[in-house]
This record gives structure tokens, C-alpha cells and sequence, in this order.
């Protein structure tokens, strides 16, 4: 371990500081005790544990985070739970010895910011680490490069799926789609996680089928096309309403379908995950605040101007003598309301239902299924799905509830929305 030392860094009242392992010293050669460079070796340690980057993250919103309680800079310091460590064990010199991984999380306090960011990633670490196998894993690559490959470079929705709304099989067209995608992923992964006995359960079978033909079906229903015709003759209005009831009788009638297959796998874990649960919700936000920057740089992308908004307003406008405005509230209602059904089947019915016969095994098929349902949409979102499936997956097997996939999907459609919407009034 490297030690510079010079005159002026670092500010007093500090000795040392420790930077990507090395070490600048505020003093002559020697002015480091043998119990300051163990404390500082510790910190090497906590660095590399967090991959250098991770580390002044905590570091610096730890002490944020107890210097807006203590109102005291030094005694916000101390309480950094990665000091207290080094603190503690920079006496015993043969600390490193015996030093277990992560040891500085002990020192984190419970209900704290940061002792819920530690335990929402080893939530994540825990789990890849049960699920991962190399084969299975690069198997689920090759299905997600093909999917990806099909879409930007054949257009597989405009081949597949498109074509059946116009002759009345999209409802039969896209329940194949989807559980043609869910069983080539279930099948070969169980096996390659040498848990075949899984398969002789007759519920991974039936459940996964019913459960992809209900969202199948949602996302083909399109009978509400000639109800909405039927109850006007002006053409705007009749665009209006189809916007409208393309999401309401998709949504209603995926979430009323979900309601009844629950008598089949009823448990302890409410609807599907809806219940009063609050874990990692403070982290979901700050997730969504994150990604905020990117999304809104995203909006400026010609695809986006032209996917979103998803009520195209100039062809609607001035329907049954509403303003643009009250055109909008019952439109995006209904399709947020839509994000409600797909976070229920997916990380509900499809994570948490089917973890009763699949356990962690439920996650992957859910991912290929999920990703199938962006074909059609911008490329960005199609490979984003992905990571975000298999993230809020993750979470929901782990805690039980859909809240995270809710506040995540919901925050970044309506996101997605708004910054569309702005666009066009701009």
C-alpha cells in the first residue's frame, strides 16, 4: 500500500486519507503509526468490497445522513458506519486476517437509509448468487439477443402479432406468442438448474398456460373497436374512445381474470403480492430519481417523440366538446390503470403465484414472457424490460410484494407520458 506524504493534504484536523488505496498523509516520513495504516488498510479493504465506486457513495451520504441528525460535522463522521469499523479494529493488526466481507455493514443502524440500501443489493447478490449457472444464463443471452435482433432488424411484431388484429385471431396470436416464449424458457432453464423434478408438478404446466392466455388475451381483446363505433359516427370521437377502452377492458379484464385465477393459487402472500408490506420503498424512489436524467434525455430520441404521448392528441382533439385537458385525465386514468394489470401478472401472478411449484425458477420465463410484451415499442424500452424485469423480479420473489414494480413502472409511464405530452404542447 502506497503512502504519499506532503504538507498541505489532507485539510487538518485529518491525518490521513485513503484514496483508491492510496494513502496521502498530512506529515513527514513516519508520521503514520502502525495502527493509522491498519485503519487505513481497512478502508482498502472497504474500497475494493464496493468496487472503489460504491465507497464514497455510503461514505458521503452516511454522513450526510447523520450530520442533518447531529448537526455536529466530526460527530457525523464517527458515526459513518465504514469509520466505525476502522475504528474499532485498527488496533488488532491481524485484523485482515480475519476480517469477514462486508464486516462494516454490521456497524450500519437498523432503519437507516443506508442499511437499507446495503440489504436491497444483497437481496439481489443473494439471489443471482442461488440462481446463476453459466449455461443457463448465456441460454437466456442467446433468447434475449434473438428477441432483440428479430424486432430491430424483421420487425417480428409487425410479422407476428400486427396482422391478427385485423382478422379477429389476436387474442388466440398473441396467447401463443407469449406461452411459446414462457416455455422455452422454462423448460431447458429448470432443467439446467438440475431441479427436472419441478416438471412433474401438473400446476407448471396448467398455471403458466392459464396465466399467459389471461394476458394474451387482455392484450388482443379488440371487440371494443366496433362497440366504440357503434356509439357515434364522428370519427375523432370514435378514435377517442378506442384509445380510451383499449386500455380500460385491457386492464379491468386482466385484473378481474387475475381475481378468479387466485382461487387456484391462493397464499400466504395476499393478491399476488398486493399487501401492506413497505420494504425498500424509500429505495425505489431513489432508483426512479436516478434513472430520472436519463429518461428525460431519452425524450428528445425521434423514437420516443413518436411513440409517446400514446393518446395522439391532434386527431382527438375537440371530441364531445371536452378541452385537450379533459380529453387527457380519463385517457391516462385508464392507462395507468394498465400498469397495475401488468405489474400483477408478471411480478405477481408470474413471480410470486407461481414460486409455490417453480421457486426461484419462476424469474427467467417471467423475463421472456415480459420482454415479448415491449415488442412493437421502441428499442430502448424493448431492451430495458429486460434489466427491469429481471431487477424487479428479483425483489418481488425476495419480499413478497409488488409495490417497487409499481412505483418504478407506474413513475416511468406516466414519466414517460408527461415529458411526451410536454413535447407536444411545446
Amino acid at each position: 500500500m502506497r503512502i504519499i506524504y506532503n504538507k498541505f493534504y489532507p485539510f487538518k484536523p485529518f491525518l490521513a486519507q485513503n484514496f483508491l488505496g492510496i494513502i496521502f498523509c498530512r506529515g513527514k516520513k513516519g508520521s503514520l503509526k502502525p495502527h493509522d495504516i491498519n485503519h487505513e488498510y481497512i478502508h482498502t479493504l472497504q474500497q475494493k468490497e464496493l468496487l472503489y465506486i460504491g465507497f464514497p457513495i455510503i461514505y458521503y451520504l452516511e454522513w450526510l445522513l447523520n450530520f442533518l441528525k447531529c448537526h455536529n460535522i466530526m460527530q457525523a463522521y464517527y458515526d459513518i458506519s465504514l469509520e466505525k469499523e476502522a475504528y474499532d479494529n485498527e488496533r488488532d493488526l491481524n485484523y485482515q486476517q480475519h476480517r469477514k466481507h462486508f464486516q462494516w455493514t454490521k456497524y450500519l443502524k437498523e432503519g437507516s437509509l443506508p442499511k437499507e440500501i446495503v440489504d436491497f443489493a444483497n437481496e439481489i447478490r443473494l439471489f443471482i448468487k442461488e440462481d446463476f449457472s453459466l449455461c443457463k444464463y448465456l441460454y437466456i443471452l442467446l433468447l434475449i439477443t434473438l428477441i432483440i435482433i428479430g424486432q430491430v432488424e424483421f420487425n417480428i411484431y409487425d410479422i407476428l402479432i400486427k396482422p391478427s388484429y385485423e382478422n379477429h385471431t389476436s387474442m388466440l396470436r398473441i396467447s401463443m406468442v407469449y406461452a411459446f416464449a414462457y416455455y422455452l424458457t422454462m423448460i431447458p432453464t429448470v432443467l439446467m438448474s438440475h431441479e427436472g423434478k419441478r416438471l412433474r408438478q401438473w400446476q407448471v404446466w396448467v398455471f403458466p398456460l392459464l396465466l399467459v392466455t389471461i394476458d394474451g388475451s387482455g392484450q388482443g381483446f379488440s371487440e371494443y373497436v366496433d362497440w366504440c363505433q357503434s356509439l357515434t359516427n364522428i370519427p375523432i370521437e370514435q378514435e377517442y374512445l378506442q384509445l380510451v377502452s383499449s386500455y380500460l377492458f385491457r386492464s379491468v379484464g386482466i385484473l378481474t381474470l387475475l381475481i378468479l385465477f387466485r382461487g387456484f393459487t391462493s397464499g400466504e402472500f395476499g393478491l399476488y403480492g398486493v399487501n401492506r408490506s413497505t420494504k425498500y420503498l424509500r429505495i425505489y424512489g431513489i432508483i426512479f430519481l436516478l434513472l430520472l436524467p436519463i429518461f428525460i434525455v431519452v425524450s428528445f430520441t425521434p423514437q420516443f417523440m413518436e411513440f409517446y404521448p400514446r393518446m395522439t392528441i391532434n386527431q382527438v382533439s375537440g371530441s364531445f366538446g371536452l378541452s385537450d385537458a379533459l380529453l387527457i385525465l380519463p385517457f391516462e386514468t385508464c392507462y395507468a390503470n394498465d400498469f397495475l394489470a401488468v405489474e400483477s401478472m408478471f411480478r405477481g401472478a408470474m413471480v410470486i403465484g407461481l414460486s409455490r411449484w417453480l421457486g426461484a425458477r419462476a424469474i427467467l420465463p417471467m423475463i421472456i414472457t415480459y420482454m415479448c410484451v415491449h415488442l412493437g415499442k421502441p428499442d430502448l424500452e424493448l431492451c430495458s424490460s429486460v434489466f427491469g424485469g429481471y431487477i424487479l423480479g428479483i425483489l418481488a420473489y425476495r419480499t413478497h410484494h409488488l409495490w417497487g414494480g409499481i412505483i418504478i413502472h407506474l413513475g416511468i409511464a406516466l414519466l414517460f407520458e408527461a415529458l411526451g405530452l410536454l413535447h407536444y404542447f411545446l
